[in-house]
């Protein structure tokens, strides 16, 4: 709830800056019904495909799944990162869970998550810096654009490093890890709190990680199939938010959709709240109407789009928690996720 009111927050003061409420409204009104159902169309198969991400990236370290299988998982998942903000472990904890439930790997599954964010972010990429070319040729927040598409970059080379590493490197790695544990421990003792990374952590992560990334040579069709789908789900994301444009009569430039959809990756990955709540729409309402949107279409179609992009996607996967029943992390997901990631409480 929290996040939800600071989205509300934020895209009020952003529509405050740009239009009127009676405008929105208007506009509102105007909206094309059927354009409408084609992006919720095709943001249902950006998330079947995401499924098939999942499949494929588990394979790749020797986890077997099925894609309709993982898609209720997935959106669980999505609905854990959102309402426990700041790690990534309640929403790696969904899959743990679910996978020792099926008798498979708790620590290969959290290499898989990790596998899967690397193939989202590198298939992410082009589309990423597409939008990039699209302001600057424009000149447009050319600095915004650029920072912005440098620490995106940062933080995938960073995870990639951290699976290079572990096959390379894992002595190096190891001693990365307990470099970052012991500053963490400390930090936590300044601030009179338990230590929460425990000892061996780094040792037993090295362990997994290599004995998980050293198979994935193993199973070169799952990596290039993950790429596929990768490709593939971001393509039909983009697609949803042309639809989008469409259904508020807004024609569909080419370089503004390319914009704001790579800026909408961006800060869904550098903003430190949960799915990018506010900076996501903060970013991508700016570059619409720097583009030449209307105010008020530039406000309709980003809402729009995050709510199916997000907002929606939560409140399947609260739905989808509780059938599962997969609130709170099991004690066995637990102990699966410390392999990778230390215990934040």
């Amino acid at each position: 709830m929290l996040f939800l009111l600071l989205l509300v927050v934020l895209l009020t003061i952003v529509a405050g800056q740009f239009t009127s409420a009676e405008a929105l409204g208007v506009d509102l009104s105007k909206a094309n019904p059927w354009w409408a159902t084609v992006a919720l169309l095709l943001h249902g198969a950006f998330f079947l495909l995401y499924g098939g991400l999942y499949q494929s990236g588990f394979r790749a370290v020797g986890v077997s799944s099925r894609a309709l299988r993982l898609i209720p998982v997935m959106f669980a998942s999505i609905f854990a990162k959102t309402v426990v903000p700041f790690t990534a472990a309640p929403a790696a904890a969904v899959f743990i869970d679910d996978a020792m439930a099926r008798g498979e790997s708790g620590p290969r599954t959290a290499v898989g998550v990790v596998v899967v964010l690397v193939m989202d972010l590198l298939t992410a990429l082009p589309f990423v810096l597409a939008g990039t070319v699209a302001l600057v040729l424009r000149n447009r927040l050319v600095a915004f654009a650029v920072v912005g598409t440098a620490l995106f970059v940062a933080f995938t080379g960073a995870v990639l490093l951290l699976l290079v590493l572990s096959a390379r490197r894992p002595a190096l790695l190891e001693r990365l890890l307990a470099t970052c544990g012991t500053a963490v421990n400390r930090s936590a003792a300044l601030l009179r709190r338990s230590a929460p990374v425990p000892g061996g952590w780094a040792g037993r992560t090295t362990d997994t990680l290599a004995a998980a990334v050293t198979s994935i040579p193993d199973h070169p069709r799952d990596i290039a199939i993950a790429s596929g789908y990768g490709a593939l789900l971001h393509l039909a994301n983009l697609a949803g938010l042309g639809a989008v444009f469409l259904a508020f009569g807004q024609s569909l430039d080419l370089a503004a959709l390319a914009a704001g959809f790579g800026m909408s990756i961006v800060f869904f990955i550098i903003a430190i709240v949960p799915d990018g709540v506010g900076a996501v729409e903060g970013a991508m309402a700016l570059v619409f109407v720097q583009l030449g949107m209307p105010p008020t279409t530039a406000i309709l179609v980003t809402l729009a789009y995050r709510i199916l992009n997000v907002w929606i996607p939560v409140a399947i996967g609260f739905w989808c928690a509780r059938r599962l029943r997969l609130f709170g992390a099991t004690e066995r997901a637990r102990a699966a996720i410390s392999v990778i990631e230390p215990d934040a409480t």
